[in-house]
């Protein structure tokens, strides 16, 4: 065989391993897409067939989508912003999108259009595109994918953008008729309230937990509302955060741990009680109810004018946790039910201290 024989047929075998260099798997055009619609908020979006749905989320707002090696994510939710000062209503989207510009670093790329806008942004070797948008409530489309899935994201990302559909819906109206959510996430909530006890409560102090920011607490707390403690240092109750360290003093419990003597016994509470009337005998019970509202704060002494406190998800979910601290006195934990979950909102150490 002569030498140019040779070099044709190498070349021929090269682009056939090659196929269209042009063109590869990893292209746009070669994704196929399904369709997610929200019942709770009624909007619908594509998504690539190569991400895998994760399930609706507790609170029905939106879902994850996440590809077989784990390295791709797509998260579609509804997202709360309060303006505080214009007594709850959501801000303006350049308020909102100054306000997601201040707390992202490693941005990349940014723009602002009248309805929506969309900011592009790196950490480590990860690459980040928000795509928000307001019509009359705020809706956050987030991709997470490796540096070197950048050509081939570029593509879908536009895609799903562009498939994003809302329809008008009037969410009150549809909470006072029983259709708020997908499912009731109270059933599921025994389940939660178990393993957050054996990660954080039995065996373990709180406080400690709570103080030093654990890191295993930490997932149980909704990164964009934290956590508050009510406390009661003298005869009114006050709500303190992490800036002031949730109101700890250096005379606090930082060492008993709490302790159960076999099986761990959750009774959901019927009658409305408070949680000052329950009587602990057994260190094995743990009461849980759903509220309408976490505690409100009192204002004024002479007319004992309360004034509510807010939350991140005003329209979601809230379940009241009372267990015994090590003293077998009760103590209490507030969950509300978030895009991400259940996730814990506020501790509850004031019981027979105002």
């Amino acid at each position: 065989m002569s030498k140019l024989t040779y070099f044709i047929i190498s070349l021929v075998l090269l682009t056939a391993c090659n196929g269209n260099p042009g063109k590869t798997d990893t292209q746009p055009g070669s994704v196929n897409y399904e369709t997610y619609h929200n019942d709770r908020y009624d909007y619908t979006v594509e998504y690539p067939d190569f991400l895998i749905p994760q399930g609706e989320a507790d609170s029905g707002d939106g879902q994850k989508f996440i590809s077989e090696d784990q390295k791709i994510q797509l998260i579609v939710y509804y997202e709360f912003k309060d303006d505080p000062t214009k007594d709850g209503e959501p801000p303006s989207v350049e308020k909102a999108y100054a306000e997601d510009l201040a707390f992202i670093t490693g941005v990349l790329s940014k723009k602002l259009e009248d309805n929506h806008y969309i900011i592009k942004y790196k950490v480590d070797n990860m690459l980040h595109t928000d795509y928000t948008v307001f019509n009359d409530r705020y809706f956050t489309i987030r991709f997470e994918y490796p540096e070197e899935e950048n050509d081939r994201m570029e593509g879908v990302i536009e895609h799903i953008i562009n498939s994003f559909k809302l329809e008008v819906l009037d969410y009150n109206a549809n909470a006072q008729n029983g259709n708020a959510s997908s499912g009731e996430p109270e059933d599921l909530f025994p389940a939660f309230i178990e393993g957050f006890l054996n990660d954080c409560y039995w065996g373990k102090n709180f406080s400690s937990l709570l103080k030093n920011n654990d890191k295993t607490l930490a997932t149980y707390i909704d990164s964009k509302m934290d956590v508050r403690r009510y406390h009661a240092p003298g005869t009114v109750t006050k709500l303190a955060t992490r800036a002031e360290n949730f109101g700890f003093t250096e005379y606090d419990d930082y060492d008993l741990k709490p302790m159960h003597d076999g099986e761990i016994i959750l009774e959901y509470i019927n009658d409305g009680g408070s949680p000052e009337d329950l009587i602990y005998t057994n260190s094995n019970v743990v009461y849980y109810v759903a509220i309408e509202k976490v505690p409100e704060l009192l204002v004024n002494m002479e007319t004992f004018e309360t004034k509510p406190v807010k939350t991140a998800y005003p329209n979601a979910k809230l379940m009241a946790v009372y267990l015994p601290d090590r003293y077998l006195n009760p103590r209490g934990f507030y969950f509300i039910n978030t895009p991400n979950g259940w996730k814990l909102a506020f501790v509850d150490d004031s019981f027979g201290g105002a």
